[in-house]
């Protein structure tokens, strides 16, 4: 007869087990709420080019819904145009898009983008792929296929990545790449692969980082800037005194209006976007407290307007 300390010693071993076995086989998967992806979109350029143009991009998930029964993560991108001119930086204002959807089949290890939610999804990665099959997401160079494959950790997690070139067999060094349940290096859903060009014109995206929570992954250890999520429709509007101070602060700021926005609303939400604080702006002046330290943004609107934009750094 087993006694209880031997069943006990054999429960427990087996619980050993299935933790490292649930543990040897997590799989890679980075799209969640929350998750964020910067890319850099610029324009090749060539001797007396006058305008190159450039914008940085965010693309960052936001809850999910159903879809004839299916279930997708909401999609929304920022975008921020710059446009260079005798090496002189211009600011060309904001667009945001969305939301579009995204599914990942976890079984399948396959993803598929819908850009409306009355269009047809398409696959745009499948990270079941072998050397030399095509990519199912193609863009300007047709006949992308898998180059190489190696793996990475990523947060701690294994994950593969898929080397890509424009044909199979040509001894080229790639320069774009997909990794599993991250994406691709030339944009989450569209691509504009890194590319040696000879002249001016063309659009080519490059992978900054990718956030999930307090995580960072940067392949080449750039910064991970955080572009808030403004309508070029709703343009901020500049006759309104907006103060915040001090800035950065060591334990709290203050918000200053004039009496025009008694009334507005005042959020506060953190680097990777989420929601801290909604306050209701009721005198001229309120004092704010973070819940820690770090980078945050604040919003102040107004009857569904947008009225002020900014950062505060709480040290």
């Amino acid at each position: 007869m087993l006694t209880f300390t031997f069943m006990r010693e054999i429960l427990t071993t087996l619980i050993i087990l299935s933790c490292l076995n649930l543990t040897n086989g997590q799989t890679a998967n980075f799209f969640a709420d929350g998750s964020r992806w910067v890319y850099l979109t610029y324009e090749s350029s060539e001797p007396d080019q006058k305008q190159i143009h450039s914008s940085d991009e965010q693309d960052i998930i936001h809850g999910d819904t159903v879809i004839s029964g299916l279930t997708y993560f909401k999609l929304y991108r920022t975008l921020h145009h710059t446009v260079t001119v005798f090496d002189h930086d211009y600011d060309l204002g904001y667009d945001s898009i969305g939301p579009s959807f995204l599914r990942y089949d976890l079984m399948d290890k396959r993803v598929y983008y819908l850009p409306h939610i009355d269009s047809t999804e398409r696959l745009i990665y499948d990270f079941n792929l072998q050397v030399g099959e095509m990519v199912p997401m193609q863009g300007d160079y047709p006949m992308t296929v898998v180059d190489s494959i190696d793996s990475i950790s990523i947060f701690g997690v294994a994950a593969k990545r898929f080397f890509l070139s424009i044909e199979p067999n040509l001894d080229i060094t790639p320069y774009d790449y997909i990794i599993e349940g991250l994406g691709g290096s030339n944009g989450l859903t569209s691509f504009q692969p890194e590319f040696p060009v000879l002249g001016g014109g063309v659009y080519m995206t490059r992978f900054q980082c990718f956030q999930f929570m307090d995580s960072i992954y940067s392949p080449a250890n750039e910064d991970c800037p955080f572009l808030d999520f403004i309508s070029s429709e709703i343009p901020v509007h500049e006759d309104y005194k907006v103060t915040v101070s001090p800035n950065p602060s060591t334990d709290y700021f203050t918000i200053s209006i004039d009496k025009t926005l008694l009334g507005s609303t005042l959020t506060i939400f953190d680097v990777v976007g989420r929601v801290g604080q909604t306050i209701l702006l009721d005198e001229l002046q309120k004092d704010i407290v973070p819940t820690a330290s770090g980078i945050y943004f604040w919003r102040l609107t107004q009857k569904g307007l947008l009225i002020k934009t900014g950062r505060v750094i709480m040290q």
